[in-house]
């Protein structure tokens, strides 16, 4: 904190990381949000976009676009409890953690731009935004030509192809347990495609390895995924991994495991080119039966360039659309013209919460009105009667 560098603007990863949040008063430049992930409500209203809770959900809530009741009930109370959690419990610990060198007052709300990997075609809608970027596949490139021995490796699996499984980095080979890398292996054994399987860790000796399959601790995904011979990618359904699959038109079988990759293996299996699988019901005959319905129906492979197309479609390239936004809010010192007033609201307002309440009282106080009168009308007409009623008896 006590550098004299002078700094345009900071880029700062907007996934649990506010404790970078002091740096932009420290530096006093303006900051841009990179998430690599569908913005969280947090994100949103700190922008001062619309959350669209009806029909966006967050990671906490793993629906789909289109929920019932109360699944939109339950998606609306929790992203707004995630918001306020946010606002009220964790700025205000890294304000204090940070009290002695700056105050951050509401640090997120004077961001200048969201650069969010994401893309319409494989994410659920969210609102416009000036100050919003979709980047999705900002890193998907196409393939290069395959070092000698993985070229080797794949040109002899002849027209059945190969298949690449790869966890991301989430999931390491010593985060699945022995009975489920057996499944693995055994389904292996029984394809005649080959298999290259990304697995940082050493095998047990008494691990047997189908001739089919290829550990490596690493390998270049997307080289691999463009190559002509790929006919399956197995994933844990990361947005990246998606990205990519998507980008280079390969089906694939996902995995997923935490925060957005249930959402992203669900939208890619309810769009036709993917099938979700989940941990705790997986047995091999449900894998090797997922691996051959993608393989022998030609659907998968159909729609999944349909989405590659529409994903392609893109007036710019996403990298180019980043970097290009990035020099925008330097150019103008921070581009508070992007960031919606509505961002100085608490939620309630937003949400037009005091709005509704107010109307739903005047409608209240028209309605009892109304009652009274008509009572008092009724009760004078009433009296009125009697009153004739008893003259007349009297007469």
């Amino acid at each position: 904190m006590s550098s004299t560098e002078q700094f345009d603007l900071l880029i700062i990863e907007a996934l649990f990381n506010e404790c970078v949040l002091p740096l932009v008063r420290k530096f006093d430049v303006p900051f841009v949000y990179m998430v690599s992930m569908t913005p969280s409500p947090w994100l949103l209203d700190a922008v001062g976009s619309s959350l669209a809770l009806d029909h966006l959900p967050h990671a906490g809530s793993n629906y789909a676009d289109e929920m019932d009741f109360w699944q939109r009930t339950y998606n609306t109370i929790s992203g707004m409890m995630i918001t306020y959690f946010h606002r009220f419990f964790v700025i205000p610990v890294v304000d204090r953690l940070a009290s002695e060198i700056l105050k951050l007052n509401n640090q997120p709300s004077y961001m200048s731009l969201i650069i969010s990997n994401t893309h319409f075609s494989i994410n659920y809608q969210f609102p416009a935004s000036p100050a919003l970027i979709q980047a999705g596949g900002l890193h998907c490139l196409p393939s290069k030509q395959l070092p000698k021995d993985l070229e080797s490796f794949v040109d002899g699996s002849g027209d059945a192809g190969f298949i690449v499984v790869s966890f991301g980095s989430v999931l390491r080979g010593s985060d699945i347990s022995d009975h489920v890398r057996q499944l693995f292996l055994s389904t292996f054994s029984r394809l005649p495609q080959r298999v290259i399987w990304k697995w940082e860790e050493k095998l047990d000796e008494t691990d047997s390895i189908p001739s089919n399959v290829k550990l490596l601790p690493w390998m270049p995904q997307q080289d691999l995924l463009g190559h002509p011979k790929i006919r399956l990618l197995i994933t844990h359904g990361g947005l990246n991994s998606k990205q990519e699959a998507v980008y280079h038109g390969v089906p694939f079988i996902a995995l997923p495991v935490f925060a957005d990759q249930p959402i992203n293996a669900q939208k890619a299996h309810d769009d036709g080119y993917a099938i979700r699988l989940d941990w705790d019901n997986l047995t091999e005959e449900i894998l090797f039966d997922a691996i051959q319905r993608i393989l022998s129906n030609s659907s998968y492979v159909e729609r999944m360039n349909q989405v590659s197309a529409l994903m392609r479609d893109q007036t710019d390239r996403p990298l180019d659309r980043a970097v290009y936004w990035i020099e925008y809010v330097i150019r103008h010192q921070g581009a508070s013209h992007l960031r919606s007033a509505s961002r100085k609201l608490s939620l309630f307002q937003r949400c037009l919460i005091d709005v509704l309440l107010f109307t739903l009282f005047l409608l209240l106080f028209l309605l009892i009105s109304v009652f009274l009168l008509c009572r008092f009308v009724h009760q004078k007409v009433l009296h009125e009667t009697n009153l004739q009623t008893s003259t007349k008896k009297t007469d």
